[in-house]
């Protein structure tokens, strides 16, 4: 029909290894007059291709807020809830009306923009360990609980594997302004806390309240750099006392006084029960209510086979006894490497008898549609090759084996 509407920006640039981690709407760094060139642009572009439907073209901004064309996505992509909050507009109706030969509904000067949106990609993945892929089952979801949009397609139960992109849900905030959709965001990361497998809620709460990301001060390659860094943002959560004197309580119980050891996280504590000042108040399935020193909590939790898991700021910390059985040796030996992750081994480069380096890049395993490069740990020679290019291998798997000069 000749007829040409953009919707806004969306800015992507919070990414990790060029993938985007968080979405929002407006761009905290485009003001009207930017917003005009690039819509212009964006415009331009779809009607000099004769370009039919929904579309994302995407920018990208150097230092003096320049924008350069990058690409143009043939679809609408996943941060489009976004721009769907902030228009007001179904984008996903609009598509199916276009392709059903109907002109668009609303002329450029007729869209409006209301408040900020932002989102945050729930993934399975381990921040801690440079983003690698986590698989696991669904123990406990409840996204009714955020209080914002969610979209997602996951159920107790279902089991998270490497043969797809690592994506759980979206957590999409609406609010008047930026802080508040940041707050909104953050608060409906900790009401829906998911019990399962590894996920980034911990980091992408810490991310939300993060000084860079608030003042808009990010780039995309921030994240990659602190994770390179080991920076503040990227360790692993704490455990709040408190949570280690509700455990305590809760496994503890009121009986007569004894000393309970728990492991939490990498740390081992020995609290003396009954614990003062806690008082397990109930426990309804999976909401637990404690007051510690006079204040009320409730949290999500779970117990199961002596162990308890609490929902704290959106990490989910396990508490149990250590085993009185003597433990194997963790140690990892740096004459093997093993799959760090469950997944397909896209690259091989290793074959016996070659020497290696410490830190010389080996092996590239695919899993989620991350690459995780596999480094020799220590200097030898490669006297055996466990995998192939293209195989299908189990985290853990031995792939390849060393001989070290001390051997």
């Amino acid at each position: 029909h000749g007829h040409c509407v953009h919707l806004g920006e969306r800015d992507c640039t919070a990414q990790r290894r060029r993938q985007k981690v968080i979405e929002e709407s407006p761009s905290p760094i485009v003001d009207e007059a930017m917003r005009a060139r690039m819509g212009h642009d964006a415009v331009a572009a779809a009607l000099a291709v004769g370009y039919q439907g929904a579309g994302t073209v995407e920018f990208i901004v150097d230092a003096e807020r320049r924008h350069y064309f990058l690409e143009m996505n043939t679809r609408l992509q996943v941060e489009h809830p976004v721009t769907e909050c902030v228009t007001g507009l179904d984008l996903v109706e609009w598509q199916l009306r276009i392709a059903a030969g109907e002109p668009l509904p609303l002329a450029q000067d007729q869209i409006r923009f209301d408040g900020h949106a932002i989102e945050a990609r729930l993934v399975a993945e381990d921040p801690t360990a440079m983003w690698a892929p986590r698989t696991g089952r669904v123990v406990d979801w409840r996204p009714e609980d955020a209080g914002i949009r969610v979209d997602h397609g996951l159920a107790a139960g279902n089991e998270v594997t490497p043969f797809y992109d690592g994506l759980l849900a979206k957590f999409i905030a609406h609010g008047r302004d930026r802080d508040d959709a940041r707050r909104r965001l953050a608060d409906a990361l900790t009401r829906a806390p998911l019990f399962g497998p590894t996920h980034n809620a911990p980091f992408l709460r810490a991310l939300l309240q993060h000084p860079d990301f608030a003042d808009a001060r990010m780039t995309t390659t921030r994240l990659d750099e602190w994770a390179a860094a080991v920076a503040e943002i990227n360790r692993p959560p704490a455990v709040p006392e408190s949570a280690w004197r509700i455990a305590a309580a809760w496994l503890g119980g009121d009986g007569l006084p004894f000393a309970l050891t728990l492991r939490g996280g990498a740390e081992t504590r020995t609290l003396r029960c009954p614990v003062a000042g806690v008082h397990i108040v109930a426990f309804d399935h999976v909401v637990l209510h404690a007051e510690v020193d006079g204040v009320h909590h409730r949290l999500r939790a779970r117990r199961e086979h002596g162990a308890v898991e609490l929902a704290v700021d959106a990490a989910v910390h396990r508490f149990a006894e250590p085993s009185p059985f003597p433990q194997q040796a963790a140690a990892t030996d740096p004459r093997q490497l093993r799959a760090a992750t469950a997944g397909v081994l896209a690259q091989l480069r290793a074959q016996v008898g070659d020497r290696v380096e410490p830190g010389q890049a080996l092996a590239c395993v695919e899993a989620m549609k991350i690459e995780m490069w596999h480094h020799a740990a220590t200097a030898g020679t490669v006297t055996a090759v466990h995998a192939a290019a293209g195989q299908s291998i189990a985290a853990g798997a031995l792939l390849i084996e060393l001989e070290t000069a001390d051997d």
